[in-house]
């Protein structure tokens, strides 16, 4: 892999817009999981479900656990999103594995989406939980002169989630393709096992990071006489 390969190529324009190898990935994963979405909503049994639908109650069950494991409660609202956000950044880590396919996650734009996705989720589930009052006093606690850190600090959250991730999939592929330029006939295995840990590895701390987020942007659980805001 040259180091040209590490950028996004250019593969046609429309309406004077340049569409990468990345976008048009990604499109397909999205394509790919849209329409496997549509064909499992019309087949999921209450009674003697099959095995790829126990897969996907275990997904489901295992974000639970996570929302679960980080603050004490079940929060059923969040969990959707952060089953289909585990679930689309895992799999566009493991795309490059596939023939014709690249991971979009090795271009750092599409980091950068994710990242500004992840924060857009947190303000979203914020003012959802504490209404607009509450989330923007928020970011006076505990008292007015951290405004600007906590800005900073939220900012922050998107560069380094962002690179994050970017540099593990990146730095993934390139040791990949170093060992097997040394060792050809051994290495694609065992270097595709390891690049298939690391991929669903690096998607579980995104989505964990995220949650930590939202719960932090949420609040502490109202108590049973206090209403929850409006939404």
């Amino acid at each position: 892999m040259g180091i040209s390969g590490v950028f996004p190529q250019s593969v046609f324009t429309i309406l004077g817009f340049t569409i990468t190898n990345t976008v048009v990935h990604t499109w397909v994963i999205v394509a790919v999981l849209v329409g496997l979405g549509i064909w499992a909503n019309k087949r999921f049994k209450v009674w003697e479900p099959e095995s790829w639908q126990l897969l996907i109650e275990y997904l489901i069950e295992y974000v639970d656990n996570l929302v679960k494991d980080q603050c004490g409660r079940s929060v059923p609202e969040i969990v959707p999103y952060l089953t289909v956000m585990i679930t689309f950044i895992a799999i566009s880590n493991l795309a490059g594995l596939f023939p014709l396919m690249q991971a979009p996650t090795r271009d750092i734009n599409t980091t950068v989406a994710l990242s500004l996705v992840s924060l857009l989720s947190t303000q979203y589930f914020g003012i959802r939980r504490r209404g607009v009052g509450g989330w923007l006093h928020s970011y006076i606690e505990p008292n007015p002169v951290m405004l600007p850190m906590n800005l900073l600090g939220m900012f922050s959250r998107v560069l380094s989630m962002a690179l994050r991730l970017f540099g593990n999939v990146i730095s993934g592929e390139v040791i990949s393709a170093v060992f097997f330029m040394l060792v050809p006939l051994l290495s694609p295995i065992p270097m595709n096992l390891l690049g298939m840990l690391t991929s669903v590895l690096q998607a579980l701390v995104f989505t964990v990071l995220t949650l930590v987020f939202i719960l932090d942007a949420m609040g502490p659980e109202p108590a049973d006489d206090q209403p929850v805001a409006a939404t």
